[in-house]
């Protein structure tokens, strides 16, 4: 019997880590769709809420989700090979699917404010988390299939983040400005413009960074002492990466992404900001341990439910979002953003419970 743990049973802090991702992914996408808000965020009432939303809406939205899904390989131990290969061709059509309610469906809405789609191959083809999310798949698929081989796991790991922060410190973002059609091949390795969505050159690193953390908690089994070491790696992690943009007059990027360029620095994430993102993460498990601590459980429920329909929510939000976007272009207000942002919000959490008891009566 090897020395790591069996225990497979749900993890509350990864649970309110995905409840927190999905408040920031549909608050940043209602936030996003309000160009004059923002772009001009810091000329008008309400800039706190603005950086609030942008900071949540990032890596502990998105970061959190990837790392996530490497979280949730390194517990699913009854999935094989297969199981991932068939996960990665399910979640290879969301790739078209948030393409087109992100980019063609408001296009062929309201051509005038959103342009031919015809001109931009990143609506056809762009990166986004859920073709991201495909290769993960692929990689969780390859670490099963050496699952008896723990030295060559972790050997293949150890060199794909390496080769990621030698990559992401050799190719700047914005590196092609040749045809579209090139660089948004290109910008689905390495970050090319401002439509290379989750680029796999600096993404990678936190599902892996993922998986090994859950092997950690596994063979731990104590919440407490994971949560130290959360609480350790960003206490480390998030000071050692402001200091170096500090002294190098370098923008904030994942510790502040609100106060800089957004999509150049967010998407990009030179391999300073890889370290200071892990950092956020980690104090994040660590907030969340103190948060659950405290309220005892009691949030549980709620969690668990959010947590298990982490992929029908970022379905069901964008069928209100695409559509509204068209209205949220007008909009030129941050608090009436916000209050269409809670719309959405409750409306995609009624569909999917909705859209549950529906699947669960037909299946009786």
């Amino acid at each position: 019997m090897t020395a790591e743990l069996t225990r497979t049973k749900r993890v509350p802090e990864i649970e309110l880590m995905k409840a927190i991702a999905i408040l920031g992914m549909v608050f940043v996408h209602v936030l996003e769709g309000s160009m004059s808000v923002y772009l001009n965020a810091w000329e008008v009432p309400g800039s706190i809420s603005f950086t609030v939303i942008e900071f949540f809406g990032c890596i502990p939205a998105a970061g959190a989700f990837t790392f996530a899904m490497g979280w949730g390989a390194a517990f699913s131990d009854r999935s094989t090979p297969s199981t991932y290969l068939k996960r990665a061709s399910k979640l290879f059509l969301f790739l078209f699917y948030v393409n087109f309610v992100y980019v063609i469906f408001p296009t062929i809405l309201d051509p005038e404010n959103f342009g031919s789609f015809k001109d931009i191959p990143w609506a056809v083809i762009g990166f986004n988390i859920y073709s991201f999310a495909t290769v993960c798949m692929l990689f969780f698929a390859l670490m099963k299939k050496i699952d008896d081989k723990p030295g060559l796991k972790a050997g293949i790991s150890i060199a794909i983040v390496i080769a990621v922060f030698v990559t992401a410190g050799l190719v700047p973002p914005e590196s092609y400005e040749g045809n579209q059609w090139v660089a948004t091949l290109l910008g689905i390795f390495t970050r090319q413009n401002e439509y290379s969505w989750f680029p796999l050159v600096p993404w990678s690193v936190f599902p892996i960074t993922g998986y090994w953390a859950a092997k950690l908690y596994r063979r731990l089994n104590d919440r407490k002492k994971f949560a130290l070491i959360a609480l350790a790696v960003g206490a480390v992690f998030t000071p050692v990466c402001w200091i170096i943009n500090k002294v190098n007059g370098w923008p904030q990027g994942a510790l502040n992404p609100a106060w800089i360029d957004y999509g150049k620095d967010y998407y990009g994430l030179s391999p300073v900001n890889i370290i200071g993102a892990l950092g956020v993460l980690g104090l994040e498990l660590a907030v969340i341990f103190v948060i659950l601590t405290l309220t005892k459980g009691k949030l549980h429920p709620l969690l668990l439910s959010m947590s298990r329909n982490v992929m029908r929510i970022f379905i069901a939000h964008w069928l209100f979002v695409s559509p509204l976007f068209v209205v949220l272009i007008h909009v030129t207000n941050i608090w009436v953003n916000n209050l269409i942002a809670l719309g959405v919000l409750i409306a995609t959490l009624t569909v999917v419970q909705l859209y549950n008891k529906f699947i669960a009566k037909d299946s009786l």
